[in-house]
């Protein structure tokens, strides 16, 4: 489907509702898309997906139907299928930076399906970078954090430092914890309390074979 063929089942959906002569601007507008942005997506054919899911969840217009069924208004029961996380732009494991308002990071829509594979509803996700972790962490996987997860002894977990983003496996100790690295060439490190940030908790890893 391109955007041409968006548009107008926007449109379809509008004219439902009770609105009459619809205009592209009156697409954008649905969207919360400034008119101009929308028509350079529009000839760039970029359809923004973020946008439309949330038009879709608040009319519950399941979004599977909309892009592959034959009339947008029909079967309106709500699946709740899709959920917008975020992929941080920003590697961890040998440390480089944390994660922080100033980060940057893409919006991506997940199957919850997938959410439900890894237990997690409440999930970010973030890049793994070195061989510190592996084999149960590759160099380059797509990692799943856990934010809400409560701590949990020995479990690994994505931690902000003074030296900056790791995914270590976490032993807690009396006066703070020992980020430990799976793979044996790499040493164990300290930090005390107070010099540490547990992020979230890594539910799962998404790699390349």
């Amino acid at each position: 489907m391109d955007m041409e063929e968006v548009i107008e089942k926007l449109k379809d959906i509008l004219a439902s509702e009770g609105q009459t002569s619809i205009k592209t601007i009156d697409v954008a507008k649905a969207l919360n898309i400034h008119p101009d942005t929308f028509n350079s997506m529009k000839f760039r054919n970029s359809i923004p997906y973020k946008q439309i899911l949330n038009f879709l969840q608040q009319r519950q217009i399941n979004i599977n139907f909309f892009f592959y069924g034959s009339s947008p208004k029909e079967n309106l029961e709500c699946e709740d299928k899709y959920k917008i996380l975020k992929l941080y732009k920003v590697n961890a494991t040998l440390g480089g930076g944390g994660i922080n308002e100033f980060v940057k990071y893409k919006e991506i829509i997940v199957d919850n399906t997938l959410l439900d594979f890894f237990k997690a509803k409440d999930c970010e996700f973030i890049t793994s970078f070195g061989e510190s972790m592996e084999p149960i962490i590759k160099d380059g996987s797509i990692c799943v954090i856990d934010k809400t997860r409560l701590f949990k002894n020995k479990s690994i977990y994505v931690i902000n430092t003074r030296d900056g983003l790791f995914i270590k496996q976490v032993l807690k100790q009396d006066n703070g914890v020992i980020l430990h690295s799976f793979n044996p060439a790499f040493e164990d490190i300290f930090y005390k309390n107070g010099d540490f940030l547990l992020i979230g908790a890594v539910v799962g890893e998404i790699r390349r074979t």
